[in-house]
């Protein structure tokens, strides 16, 4: 099992950790999560990475990511769960064998109360310009970068 890695809160006042949850198909998943706050509203930035099992995807279990992603948006940035915007990420960081240029996915996920509901269907690929938009004209760090910057050890896929 994988704790959350270094919680790290940039001068901007965002925040990247490394996350692990307990995902639905059993195992430990673990990828990175970038929160932003953005005038009282927190847009989220799950990101795959390799290192993570391949079977432990982010993609079809959205819901539980958020879940533990969530505590680290209360306690760093003072969040609510219906206040924040949930992007999937994935790009040539994310599988030894990628080589598509990084996609942006809204994941509208709905808070029951208790936790997050997901409904695959309901995901939606962002344009460029959306994802623009989304965060004001700021430029993302690359994944790699903020991996390295967290300490992330760089090592081969588990199985």
């Amino acid at each position: 099992m994988i704790d959350n890695f270094p919680v790290v809160r940039d001068a901007d006042g965002h925040v990247d950790a490394v996350v692990s949850w307990p995902h639905r198909r059993g195992g430990q998943g673990h990828c990175l999560v970038r929160l932003y706050p953005f005038d009282g509203r927190i847009v989220a930035v799950v990101s795959e990475i390799s290192s993570n099992d391949d079977r432990l995807g982010i993609a079809d279990d959205m819901g539980s990511v958020a879940g533990e992603a969530l505590d680290l948006a209360r306690e760093h940035l003072d969040a609510e769960p219906q206040d924040i915007t949930w992007i999937a990420h994935h790009g040539t960081f994310s599988y030894y064998d990628a080589f598509d240029p990084d996609t942006f996915t809204l994941v509208p996920l709905v808070w029951d109360g208790r936790r997050y509901q997901d409904n695959l269907q309901a995901h939606r690929l962002l344009t460029d310009q959306e994802v623009r938009d989304l965060f004001g004209g700021r430029t993302l760090e690359p994944a790699p970068t903020v991996l390295t910057n967290l300490g992330w050890p760089q090592r081969g896929r588990r199985r």
